[in-house]
């Protein structure tokens, strides 16, 4: 071979282990993953727009975003902040929590152009479910006189064509009975219908009862070994265990009172449950100790001496608020926090 054959064959062969060092190279920077873009993106995606969430179908969506391939979806609730990434322009999700925010983020896998600011966030508050505590809540702090502030319900009953709330007020330093009047225009049947009554504030009369007093009547009340009449008719029928969802003593000139919500409940079958709307005066002459007038009003007078000024069941919805009212504070142990302190 000539010396320029040989110089020829030395360049190739050279060449040849040049490439297969580079190749080698090459093959191992893959194994490493990309390096730096050389380019990287400047432009940055339009921020996502027209957020919506339906409630029913548990769906978040959005309008797509031009050259985006994917999302990012922050969601914020009580349990703090997790977000997702999807490929489409909406994410399925069902809300547990009361108030729950999104964002969303446009964002490009390829790395072509820059990720989106996070959207305006949206702020979800889930519908409450049928209320009637609320309703009566919203409907009686609507028709009291301006100068009384309602502390919280007792009851509400029909009466004829009248819904009856009854609840304390504050008048001028001093907690009132007081009951609320309001004319529906026909008898009242169902509790729903009359809390929709039109101008019900102009429809109302307010008429004063007595000086609410801080006892806890109700525990002693049924303490007792005499019952009043309608008392003992339930127990006599198997309705023995009883109780207050709401009370509240009353101070009426000579007696003592106690007006609420009896529950009374079949010893036989738990489900099988009735609901009072009360008012009871019990006689009381010369006791001076306002304690000791109360306690020995509840624990030591003779049935004989009780006055049952109303003793109305509650049936249909006024039940169910009845019921409600009972499973709202089932948990607590006094009978001085019902109602529109739930």
């Amino acid at each position: 071979m000539s010396k320029k054959g040989k110089v020829i064959g030395s360049i190739i062969g050279g060449l040849v282990t040049v490439g297969a060092v580079i190749g080698a190279v090459v093959a191992f920077s893959n194994m490493q993953g990309p390096g730096p873009n050389p380019n990287p993106p400047q432009t940055q995606l339009a921020t996502v727009q027209n957020i919506e969430y339906n409630q029913e179908d548990n769906l978040l969506t959005w309008d797509d975003v031009t050259n985006a391939n994917s999302y990012n979806v922050s969601i914020v609730s009580d349990g703090g902040e997790r977000v997702e990434t999807v490929k489409d322009n909406f994410y399925t999700v069902a809300l547990t929590d009361q108030t729950t925010e999104f964002k969303v983020q446009a964002y490009d896998t390829t790395n072509t152009y820059l990720a989106s600011e996070w959207s305006e966030p949206l702020v979800i508050t889930l519908q409450q479910e049928d209320s009637l505590v609320a309703d009566v809540n919203e409907f009686a702090e609507s028709i009291c006189l301006q100068e009384n502030d309602l502390q919280r319900i007792i009851s509400v009953h029909p009466e004829g064509n009248y819904l009856v709330t009854t609840g304390v007020y504050e008048f001028m330093g001093e907690n009132y009975i007081l009951s609320d009047y309001t004319d529906c225009g026909e008898e009242v049947q169902s509790l729903r219908s009359a809390l929709k009554t039109e101008d019900a504030y102009y429809k109302t009369t307010t008429r004063d009862r007595d000086l609410a007093k801080n006892y806890d009547t109700a525990s002693s009340f049924l303490k007792r070994s005499e019952y009043s009449e309608q008392i003992q008719n339930l127990v006599n029928e198997g309705y023995s265990t009883l109780s207050f969802v709401t009370s509240q003593a009353y101070d009426r000139n000579n007696a003592v009172g106690l007006t609420g919500i009896l529950k009374a409940t079949n010893n036989n079958d738990v489900n099988d449950v009735k609901y009072y709307v009360v008012d009871m005066g019990i006689g009381i002459i010369g006791v001076n100790s306002e304690n000791i007038k109360f306690t020995a009003a509840v624990e030591q007078v003779g049935a004989e001496h009780i006055i049952e000024y109303d003793f109305t069941e509650l049936t249909g919805d006024f039940a169910e608020y009845a019921e409600e009212l009972d499973n709202l504070q089932n948990t607590n142990t006094t009978t001085q926090d019902y109602g529109m302190s739930l």
